[in-house]
């Protein structure tokens, strides 16, 4: 593969290591934009995996309806369930895109960037998980959680992280297509 900025064989006036042609190929605005629109896909996806795992376990939705009610509203947070599942998934996509737009800057090149996805993913959920129970539910809801629901708070926060870290990860290459990754395994 030829990246921009390089010649294919090196004697060009291109970037001149393999990393400086990636890091070059990655502040394109085309490759931005592509990797913030797979984010926002991720994000969306994760979002639907991670309230597919949390909502039968704990029987409630995600708090953002109280958040609504509290800061928006004038009612009771059942009354805001389907604003609240918006807000949820604002979240959700707004962190996947940001998760993407990171995620190339912590990619080292050459490597399985669906495991590092993974690991990068789960990171990033974990710290999400931390800041939601800490600033939003402690802070700004005033809300605590007792152990089961906290320990299924971070699950969930994981599951998202994961879900996120692969779908990013397993895109990362725009130049690889599905057929390729198959026969490479």
């Amino acid at each position: 593969m030829t990246l921009p900025g390089t010649d294919g064989n090196g004697d060009g006036d291109g970037p001149s290591s393999e990393s400086e042609a990636i890091e070059s190929a990655q502040s394109t605005p085309v490759y931005v934009a592509r990797s913030l629109f797979r984010a926002v896909q991720g994000g969306m996806f994760a979002t639907v995996v991670m309230t597919a795992f949390r909502l039968p376990i704990l029987r409630s939705l995600p708090p953002s309806a109280n958040f609504w009610a509290k800061y928006v509203g004038d009612g009771h947070p059942e009354e805001y369930t389907g604003m609240g599942i918006v807000l949820h998934f604002l979240y959700g996509i707004t962190f996947g895109a940001l998760f993407g737009l990171l995620y190339p800057r912590v990619n080292l090149p050459g490597s399985a960037t669906e495991t590092e996805g993974v690991v990068w993913g789960t990171l990033f959920g974990l710290a999400l998980s931390a800041f939601g129970e800490r600033v939003m539910l402690n802070w700004l809801l005033d809300m605590e959680l007792d152990a089961d629901a906290e320990t299924v708070f971070h699950a969930s926060h994981a599951v998202y992280g994961i879900a996120l870290g692969t779908w990013v990860g397993s895109r990362i290459d725009p130049t690889r297509s599905y057929e390729e990754y198959e026969h490479s395994q």
